[in-house]
């Protein structure tokens, strides 16, 4: 079996080797566009798309590599170290996700008309979901009217929305059931306006506001129980959202390790300070033990293993490295010191980018309730079956997490949520627009 160290460096190589002189020119022009709010150029997106790289995760069918999930997380991971912008990776993910979930749909029409510009890079893709309320209760509607179907109502938040050729948009029908839908940004009725948020200015965030949009039936891509798929979708942003950002501490670390050499202070460079070396090392801890808890979850998504619609490993390392991410750069701005503050415009920048990846996918509170939720159902199930638990306590620790081949444990936990303990994730909503925790 290969060294997966040695396959992560192999990838490694090939992303810096190929794309790493497109992706430094995107992040040369940062600075500038977050002050404008833009995102990056039409032409450098196709870019990316001719080249390959937005195709490497994606089916052949669509002209891509069909790499599995630790590889494509890699190329994540690389991508937020090489480029200045840190939305680009969540922009990637994104519009790369929406493209699967059509190709996974099997209809040719779509798939033609949709996958395979995104794939080229020739098309953005927008996931509709966040509109400020919970899932139970959203206030976008799509009603069948003889064989069209009439959608109304606003999605508050849409990453990559301006830029967007399509959207994928969650509504509920007459029943209380959810749809999703392929919504066009020309089709009448449709308003996208851009948004202006605290980070990820980049992303090309909007609202989008649909106003008795009338749609043909073959634009319904999920006619039932869409909620689990939207769930399914978040859950592979959990896989992905840390990547980018851990690659982009990375950068941070060395950016923190050569300036600390190169900086005199009191006769000696900062880098020979016990107290430097200290939050240098801190920082490394931090990154080392995101990674190899991100890199367990994308080896476990790509054995097959993982739970499609909530996994505990997954969701545990979605939370824990976006922990550590955010600790790095608080650690870099002690190291930087008023360098950080106001000699760059950097550093400020991913304080701000980062600070919403706490929300993404789910918000690290409502994926600590679904987690807390799995062990309590898994704790009373092996009470049940006669285990002891402070036998089993002293032989070997009660996992608060399955193992990779628990399947046992992993059923726990989705039992846990169909007993309404586990919370939906919503994609960029704060905790308190979620359904409340029992």
């Amino acid at each position: 079996m290969a060294d997966p160290d040695d396959r992560r460096h192999e990838i490694t190589v090939a992303v810096r080797s190929r794309w790493g002189d497109l992706l430094a020119e995107i992040g040369s022009s940062v600075v500038d566009r977050d002050r404008a709010g833009t995102s990056v150029s039409p032409d450098l997106l196709a870019a990316l798309g001719s080249t390959g790289l937005l195709g490497l995760g994606l089916p052949e069918r669509v002209g891509g590599a069909a790499v599995d999930e630790a590889t494509w997380g890699t190329v994540l991971e690389q991508i937020g170290y090489l480029c200045a912008d840190s939305a680009l990776p969540l922009i990637i993910n994104c519009k790369t996700d929406v493209a699967r979930l059509i190709c996974e749909s099997g209809r040719d029409d779509l798939i033609d008309r949709y996958a395979v510009a995104i794939a080229q890079g020739l098309l953005g893709a927008g996931f509709a979901y966040t509109e400020g309320a919970d899932a139970f209760s959203f206030r976008t509607v799509l009603v069948r009217k003889g064989d069209r179907y009439v959608l109304s109502g606003h999605k508050s938040y849409v990453t990559g929305g301006q830029m967007s050729g399509v959207f994928l948009v969650y509504a509920t029908d007459e029943t209380g059931d959810m749809q999703a839908c392929l919504v066009e940004p020309d089709d009448p009725g449709v308003v996208v306006t851009p948004a202006d948020p605290m980070g990820m200015r980049t992303a090309g965030p909007a609202s989008v506001t649909f106003d008795d949009v009338v749609l043909p039936a073959w634009r319904i891509l999920v006619p039932t129980d869409a909620l689990t798929h939207a769930q399914g979708f978040l859950q592979r942003q959990r896989l992905w959202i840390p990547c980018g950002p851990l690659g982009r501490a990375q950068a941070v670390l060395e950016e923190c390790a050569s300036r600390s050499a190169t900086t005199v202070r009191y006769g000696e460079s900062l880098a020979e300070l016990n107290n430097v070396k200290a939050s240098l090392g801190r920082m490394y801890i931090a990154i080392e033990s995101a990674r190899a808890t991100v890199h367990r979850a994308l080896e476990l998504a790509a054995s097959g293993r993982a739970e499609p619609v909530f996994d505990p490993v997954i969701a545990s390392a979605k939370h824990f490295a976006v922990t550590q991410v955010r600790f790095v750069l608080d650690q870099a701005l002690n190291v930087l010191g008023g360098h950080a503050f106001y000699g760059t415009p950097h550093l400020g920048r991913y304080l701000r980018d980062f600070a919403g990846l706490v929300l993404l996918a789910g918000t690290q509170d409502i994926l600590e309730v679904n987690l807390g939720a799995g062990v309590v159902v898994r704790t009373k199930e092996r009470i049940a079956d006669g285990h002891d638990l402070r036998v089993e306590r002293d032989a070997a620790p009660l996992r608060e997490q399955p193992a990779d081949g628990d399947d046992i444990g992993r059923d726990a936990w989705q039992r846990g949520g169909r007993t309404g303990h586990a919370l939906p994730a919503d994609a960029e909503n704060p905790a308190g627009q979620h359904r409340t925790a029992p």
